[in-house]
């Protein structure tokens, strides 16, 4: 029974995430999320249904489209594997519970995040509202942080990263602010710290690696939020283990 739900978990996560991959990819370019239809951005012939499973359309097709065959980017069927392999991860990990419920969610969060960071350096307000509404109405109904706790680590990510677009002059984006300002409601402070020690060190080695490669300048823009992302991630399954290899 447990393995028939892991499985329903994964596929779940990949439809969610083909989802959070369509307002990611849309509402920075202000198109509407639920009235147009998915087309190809180079032919611009409207996609069928079968052409919008998650992962599976993508190896049926070799990645392209089927009629122009253009090369779709792999960011989709990517970001749709993570996310199904996470929600079946956290159903392991933490059964039918409340911790469930906030995993899946901001695991849901991050698709949108990866997509619209990645694809344009632009996080939605209007995806920030909506996720510090639901976390907060989770906070209320579940109680599954205190409100100092939550309320302070949501001041302190969005404070400090504020702090530091001030100093480095727009280094940071005013997005990855109000995304910290979320993440923190949801992992406290200390976890929001866990979260900003992980995200600044994964994004410098990653313009480290890009700099020697040469697919960066010391002028190109690389985008905070999924590193922020990445760091709320492994913060909120492993808070237990990295606080005690802090204090080791």
């Amino acid at each position: 029974m447990d393995t028939m739900w892991s499985i329903w978990f994964f596929v779940l996560g990949t439809v969610l995430a083909s989802f959070g991959a369509v307002v990611g990819y849309r509402l920075p370019k202000g198109m509407k999320i639920g009235t147009e239809r998915s087309q190809c951005d180079t032919c611009e012939r409207q996609l069928k249904g079968y052409e919008l499973i998650p992962v599976l359309s993508y190896l049926a097709f070799g990645g392209k489209c089927r009629t122009c065959r253009k090369k779709i980017t792999f960011l989709y069927p990517a970001v749709e594997l993570l996310t199904g392999a996470l929600f079946a991860f956290s159903y392991i990990k933490y059964g039918f519970s409340a911790e469930l419920l906030i995993a899946c969610s901001l695991i849901f969060l991050s698709s949108i995040i990866f997509v619209s960071d990645l694809l344009y350096c632009i996080i939605s307000d209007k995806v920030m509202i909506v996720f510090f509404v639901w976390f907060f109405v989770l906070l209320f109904i579940t109680e599954y942080r205190g409100w100092i706790d939550a309320i302070g680590g949501g001041l302190f990510g969005f404070c400090f990263l504020f702090i530091l677009a001030v100093v480095s002059k727009g280094g940071i984006g005013g997005g990855d602010i109000k995304l910290m300002g979320v993440i923190g409601l949801v992992l406290g402070f200390q976890g929001t710290y866990f979260t900003l020690m992980i995200a600044s060190i994964t994004g410098v080695l990653v313009a480290i690696v890009g700099l020697m490669l040469k697919k960066y300048t010391r002028k190109t823009a690389i985008p905070f939020g999924p590193y922020l992302v990445i760091g709320a991630m492994v913060t909120y399954y492993y808070k237990a283990e990295l606080l005690a290899l802090l204090f080791s």
